[in-house]
């Protein structure tokens, strides 16, 4: 039993199995981990948002509740004021202490050295010794509170100053008020579970706080747990936020807002996995489905392994066949699936190919690979022989060049003709111009009109010379950046009936053109001198009325019996 799953695991029907299974599966993990976390990221970040909304509204009411003594101290004033009727100090009293959430309203004559004059509270009376004196000091002013926590972690205190008419301080204005009271509704806020809240001042020393196990707990982060700490770095930075402990889901969450009125930030925490709970559940549930769909994939390629092995295995012989250089016959399309875009992939590939080796045999590499399947898209444009057909032949040779190897190196001679013929040919090919063949530092080129008139392609032939001219500028310049000499270039330009083929054998052929019109060309360039590009009569007849001519002279070209009329035109 050992031995046979171990053939099946070396057949290849066996290894598709592994290779087809092993990269869905890990597509599919992959692509469900980055879902998950990025799903995961943005239910989070609602929630983030909405925490802090929330806490905003707790932040808000409590500022609400802590601004109350406030209120009415104020109001007492304004209404002291409006009726001419003197305020004392046993009358806020009596008022505060009537409040929700006071535990204690207390006065301070400072004019008896700091003694405590009377208190009353909401459990208390009043005491009456030595008070007749304060309660008779009209008042006239308070001054803005002060908040302190320090005299107990139940307790919020508020400390105020009062004066008299003559704006001298008469005493202290103690109130207290109970914690609770101030986060009594922070639990029906919705986003939190937990009745673990706090208040710590910018330092992070804790004002108050409700849960009873913190009660010896004086500052956030002095057990070195890692989310305080985070608190308080995140604190230090941003008004309001959230943090989570490490975990997924984390242990707790906190949220933090800083307090308008006071110096002091209000924490809430929170259980991780009561706060993130639709988040797991949608962790659980997406791994349940990936491994449902996995089991379901793994039963499809077992069904359908058969059928594309032996694809495959057709698929690899013709393979071996290609990289001989035997193309065959196209394989033929069974099916409309996976498989057979495959096959028919491989087909158009195939041919691709043939196509690509043809046309390397019969351009070769001085023709732009569209151009050269446009040539072949023509009648005969791929057989042995030619057809005759009027063209515009170019040709090009750098002035001086022969004196000028005499004084470099055959490297560096090698190196700027390297250059220069990169150069070029990039231009030629951008007017699909055939280059035929380099002669030592010449070109030969040719313009076939395959779907154009003759005059358009002889004025397509005259503005590729202009542009080569001009580009020799630019050339030049990267010269003389590398310290290299410059060079100057003559151009001749001819038309005429020439025989326009693949010329060679069946193993080896180029695309050329040869004819009486071709072999003067030589001759035709020689009379240009350096930056000029010399045309013959049976060019200008095209373009008369396209060109400017500087000059037009008659030579007597060796081999010709005849003079030629050439002219000489302007170009940028």
């Amino acid at each position: 039993m050992r031995n046979y799953t171990l053939y099946r695991f070396k057949t290849l029907q066996g290894r598709l199995a592994v290779m087809l299974l092993l990269p869905i599966f890990l597509i599919i993990f992959s692509g469900g981990v980055i879902t998950f976390l990025y799903t995961g990221n943005f239910l989070i970040n609602q929630w983030n948002e909405s925490a802090v909304l929330k806490l905003q509204r707790a932040s808000h009411d409590m500022g609400m509740r802590l601004s109350k003594p406030i209120e009415l101290i104020e109001t007492l004033f304004k209404i002291s004021n409006q009726k001419n009727d003197p305020l004392y100090p046993k009358s806020i009293v009596e008022y505060l202490n009537s409040l929700e959430g006071v535990t204690q309203a207390t006065f301070i004559d400072t004019q008896k050295n700091g003694e405590n004059t009377f208190a009353q509270t909401s459990a208390m009376g009043m005491k009456h010794h030595g008070m007749m004196q304060v309660y008779g000091t009209k008042l006239s002013k308070i001054s803005d509170p002060e908040y302190n926590a320090d005299q107990g972690h139940e307790t919020v205190t508020l400390f105020f100053s009062l004066f008299d008419s003559n704006e001298k301080a008469v005493g202290n204005l103690e109130v207290k008020m109970s914690f609770n009271y101030l986060l009594k509704d922070i639990i029906r806020l919705g986003w939190w579970q937990s009745d673990m809240a706090c208040i710590v001042d910018q330092n992070g020393k804790y004002m108050a706080h409700t849960n009873m196990t913190m009660k010896d707990r004086h500052y956030l982060g002095g057990e070195n747990d890692p989310l305080e700490i985070e608190i308080l770095e995140q604190m230090k930075t941003n008004p309001s936020g959230t943090v989570k402990s490490s975990g997924y889901p984390p242990n707790l969450v906190a949220g933090f807002y800083k307090l308008e009125q006071v110096p002091w930030t209000i924490i809430l925490f929170a259980q991780g996995k009561i706060i993130l709970k639709s988040i797991t559940a949608y962790r659980t549930a997406f791994a349940l489905s990936s491994f449902v769909l996995v089991f379901i994939i793994l039963m499809l390629i077992k069904i359908h392994v058969g059928k594309i092995t032996n694809m495959i295995k057709l698929l690899s012989k013709n393979a071996q066949n290609v990289a001989k250089g035997e193309y065959g016959k196209a394989i033929e399309v069974q099916s409309q699936d996976e498989i057979g875009q495959l096959v028919h992939s491989y087909n158009t590939m195939v041919e691709g190919l043939e196509e690509r080796d043809f046309i390397r045999d019969s351009f070769g590499r001085y023709v732009d690979p569209d151009f050269a399947k446009h040539l072949l898209k023509h009648p005969d444009a791929g057989k042995l022989g030619g057809k005759r057909r009027e063209v515009a032949i170019m040709m090009s040779d750098i002035r001086g060049f022969t004196t000028l190897s005499e004084t470099l190196s055959p490297e560096i001679i090698v190196s700027i003709l390297n250059q220069y013929f990169s150069h070029m040919i990039a231009i030629i090919q951008k007017y699909n111009g055939i280059i035929v063949d380099f002669f030592g530092d010449s070109i030969l080129v040719f313009f076939e009109p395959l779907s154009s008139s003759l005059e358009d392609t002889v004025l397509n032939c005259i503005q590729c010379a202009s542009d080569m001219q001009y580009q020799m500028h630019e050339f030049n310049r990267k010269m003389n950046e590398k310290t290299l000499p410059e060079l100057a270039m003559g151009i001749g330009i001819n038309a005429g009936q020439v025989v326009v083929g693949n010329i060679g054998s069946e193993t080896r052929a180029k695309y050329g053109i040869v004819g009486s019109a071709v072999n003067i060309m030589s001759r035709i360039q020689a009379k240009a001198k350096k930056q000029e590009i010399v045309i013959t009569d049976a060019v200008y007849k095209y373009v008369k009325k396209g060109i400017e001519v500087e000059r037009s002279f008659n030579a007597n070209l060796k081999g010709v019996d005849y003079s030629i009329m050439l002219h000489i035109i302007k170009h940028n």
